[in-house]
């Protein structure tokens, strides 16, 4: 569930931020439930609404609802590039597991099959029209290591050209919003780079204004 925070979209500021969330607004979700006429109104806001508007949610609860969905996108966008038009910048799987797991049990080739197409479908729209993809995806324990590892197995690994591991942070005292953010898979960058940052604020911990108000 995608926290609001300052720069999520045009206009989107701090100041915006928490205006709505004095509102009761705190998320995505929450945002483009709401009449936003009704919260423009009572939070004072103007055209800065309108930008909130292009964030659009769609529930899709199994794999063959994701395809239809994305297939659908894929036209959508692909018009928008031939008219120079494009609007579409970013699209967010939350989460991959939860419409691929439940085919990877004992139809297996149908199961691998339908993810492949899935990753099919998500390049295509990042390689072919220029529009972010950014997959959520759950973590499980390796039988044999007892570590920790992507789920969806060894096929799906290859999918993503990027890979960000989120971590709750395991320090003494550490606030519960704190997670620990590592590179572990990248085509441009080093891995092993790690972060610490605040999902609450959206910072890291030294700009972060509740932890700084919690150390002094």
């Amino acid at each position: 569930m995608g926290v609001l925070r300052a720069g999520l979209c045009p206009g989107l500021t701090e100041d915006m931020v928490q205006l709505l969330r004095s509102r009761g607004i705190k998320t995505v979700v929450d945002l483009v439930s709401a009449d936003l006429e009704e919260v423009a109104l009572k939070c004072g806001l103007s055209y800065k609404a309108g930008a909130l508007q292009r964030i659009h949610v769609v529930h899709a609860f199994d794999i063959f609802q994701m395809l239809d969905v994305l297939q659908d996108l894929r036209g959508t966008v692909t018009q928008q590039v031939n008219l120079s038009s494009g609007t579409v910048k970013v699209v967010v799987v939350d989460s991959v597991t939860a419409v691929v797991s439940p085919l990877l049990g004992g139809q297996q080739r149908e199961g691998l099959a339908l993810m492949m197409q899935l990753a099919q479908e998500l390049k295509t729209l990042a390689q072919d029209l220029g529009v972010a993809v950014l997959v959520t995806n759950h973590m499980t324990r390796d039988r044999d290591s007892g570590k920790f590892k992507p789920a969806l197995g060894r096929s799906w690994s290859f999918v993503p050209s990027t890979r960000i591991v989120l971590a709750i942070g395991e320090e003494a005292g550490a606030p519960g919003s704190q997670r620990t953010v590592c590179l572990t898979k990248s085509p441009r960058l080093p891995t092993g780079f790690q972060e610490t940052v605040d999902i609450g604020t959206w910072g890291t911990p030294e700009q972060s204004p509740v932890l700084q108000g919690d150390q002094m």
